[in-house]
């Protein structure tokens, strides 16, 4: 049942239930308290009424001996009834002094015996002590009198006696009458104070129940205020929205702390998410210029390619033309103007070659520098790489940060659990706020879990993209240094064909005086051959190496590729979340 009660039900019940318990409780009071002023009414009554009994029987037994006195004294009885008159004499004496000093032994329990008479302002002590001096005195005078044997209308009457009798009784009176006034006077006290104290519980109750009401109204009100904006807030930012901006203020209180921690980790957050999306960014405009630069150099190999397989037609031309030369010379004899003629367009396709050497040439310095460049952007990617691995670590050592404060934050709710158990009733509805904190923690560590895990997955596609990078830095490296040998194998070539150039044109000239020297000119011819096959063996050489390096420049525009996949992974994850 309590599951289904909203919070503020929950706070409005803890404020309405000691308030309804604390008036039950001050009118059980009161009620309690009627019944204790009504005990002490009767006990009051009791009291005086049991004192004022034993001063009556008392006085009554003064009048008795009295009566007796008289009757003893009147010279009427017979000596029998004389003896029976003294005796009732003596017997009322000892019982007036006894019942005297019951009601004496009563007034000092009940610490009576400083209780004045209104207007005499004698105590009960003093009236008793008057009375006993009084009451002596009668019993030693009226003692001597029957002891002496005088009788008669004066005795009776003596007026010593009467005076000393009535002074006695009216101190028993007087007490009667103090114990009467105080009975009263009591009573209208105990009275009195119960409707003081009847007033001053119904005022506090008033007081409790408005002073109660009014800071009830204010801590709902405050703590619903502050648990509506979190759950709007982690709402946004559950949905993907991180535009949240931040209080200036904060209370200095434990809500106030909680949207202040709330504040601050959604803007660790942000930072986050903006520092993941700018990286990928930047990795993704360096993976597009790699991928453009390696099918550049891809294209420019294989047009190096085709320029090389073209040079070697021309070199195999070259071999079967020296081939040729060499019969021809066998059949100098038929013909010099033939060799003349054959010498000519020998040297025109061995210009020709030179031409496509040199361009050749340029074109593997193009592709030099291509691939120079293309190391330098692998290694400003790696860079970069290396730069989002560490920057990863720090946003992984911020997302623990986030979870050590949620663990705090839960530890500090369970203390706080246990301290409202140990309060009781009083400190159920703090358990309650102590739950609810409880859940907030835990939905922050399942969102630092879930960054924990996103920032996993992205140092994996990091390593992965610089082991990618590292394997194409490598392959550049060796496509490097295979084009320097490449450019040394034509640096070569050029020697040769520039040598080739020189000997046909020399051949060319000294045509007239082949038949003078046609041994001479088959030597050179033979060397001209050797001199075809190695640059046809070097020529091979090269297109083999330059199918390497298009091989190569295949390889890392994968490489781009796959980076590119990479960083697309990325953005979508960082999409998700809005900051702008």
């Amino acid at each position: 049942m309590a599951k289904r009660l909203s919070i503020r039900t929950r706070i409005i019940l803890l404020f309405v239930i000691p308030t309804v318990m604390y008036a039950g409780t001050s009118v059980y009071l009161l009620e309690q308290q009627n019944s204790n002023v009504k005990e002490l009414t009767s006990s009051l009554y009791d009291t005086t009424g049991q004192a004022t009994s034993i001063i009556l029987n008392a006085d009554r037994d003064m009048y008795q001996a009295l009566t007796a006195y008289q009757f003893i004294t009147s010279g009427v009885l017979t000596d029998d009834e004389e003896l029976v008159q003294m005796n009732v004499f003596t017997e009322n004496i000892d019982q007036t002094n006894e019942r005297v000093g019951q009601a004496l032994e009563i007034f000092t329990k009940k610490e009576l015996l400083q209780t004045s008479h209104e207007d005499t302002t004698l105590t009960i002590e003093q009236n008793l002590s008057n009375f006993q001096i009084s009451f002596d005195q009668w019993v030693k005078d009226t003692n001597d009198i029957i002891q002496s044997g005088v009788v008669g209308e004066g005795v009776i009457n003596s007026p010593q006696t009467l005076v000393t009798f009535e002074e006695g009784r009216a101190s028993l009176n007087e007490v009667g009458e103090i114990l009467d006034t105080f009975a009263k006077s009591s009573i209208e006290h105990i009275n009195q104070s119960k409707s003081d104290n009847a007033r001053a519980i119904y005022s506090g109750i008033l007081g409790a129940i408005v002073f109660l009401g009014i800071a009830g109204i204010i801590v709902i009100r405050k703590i619903m205020k502050t648990i509506h904006r979190i759950i709007k807030v982690t709402g946004q930012v559950a949905s993907g929205d991180l535009r949240h901006e931040s209080q200036t203020k904060y209370d200095n209180d434990e809500l106030g702390k909680i949207t202040e921690s709330v504040d601050t980790m959604i803007v660790k957050i942000k930072g986050l998410i903006g520092t993941i999306s700018s990286n990928t960014k930047f990795v993704l405009d360096a993976s597009v210029e790699l991928s453009d630069s390696s099918k550049e150099s891809a294209k420019a190999a294989e047009h190096v390619t085709l320029n090389i397989q073209e040079m070697n037609q021309n070199v195999e031309v070259q071999a079967r033309a020296s081939e040729e030369n060499s019969r021809a010379i066998e059949e100098m004899a038929i013909g010099i103007q033939r060799v003349a003629e054959n010498s000519t367009a020998m040297a025109d396709h061995s210009s020709h070659t030179s031409l496509n050497a040199e361009r050749g040439n340029e074109l593997l310095m193009n592709l030099q520098h291509q691939i120079v460049n293309m190391i330098t952007s692998v290694e400003n990617l790696s860079d970069t790489v290396q730069s989002l691995t560490r920057k990863s670590d720090q946003i992984g050592d911020i997302a623990e940060s986030i979870t050590t404060f949620a663990t705090q934050t839960n530890l500090l709710s369970l203390n706080a659990s246990i301290e409202a158990a140990r309060a009781g009733e009083h400190g159920k509805g703090f358990n309650v706020v102590a739950n609810e904190i409880r859940k907030l923690a835990s939905q922050s560590l399942e969102s630092a879990e879930g960054i924990n895990q996103l920032i996993h997955e992205t140092r994996v596609e990091i390593t992965s993209v610089s082991e990618s990078m590292n394997m194409t830095k490598q392959e550049a490296s060796v496509g490097s240094r295979m084009m320097e040998e490449v450019n040394q194998s034509f640096a070569t070539i050029m020697e040769s064909v520039a040598h080739v150039v020189t000997q046909i044109h020399e051949t060319s000239a000294i045509t007239e005086q082949m038949s003078a020297s046609s041994e001479e000119i088959s030597a050179t011819m033979e060397h001209s051959a050797a001199s075809s096959s190695q640059i046809l063996m070097r020529s091979q050489t090269v297109a083999a190496a330059t199918e390497e390096q298009l091989a190569m420049m295949q390889n890392i525009a994968a490489s781009s590729e796959q980076l590119r996949s990479v960083v697309d992974t990325l953005n979508e994850s960082v999409s998700y979340f809005k900051i702008k």
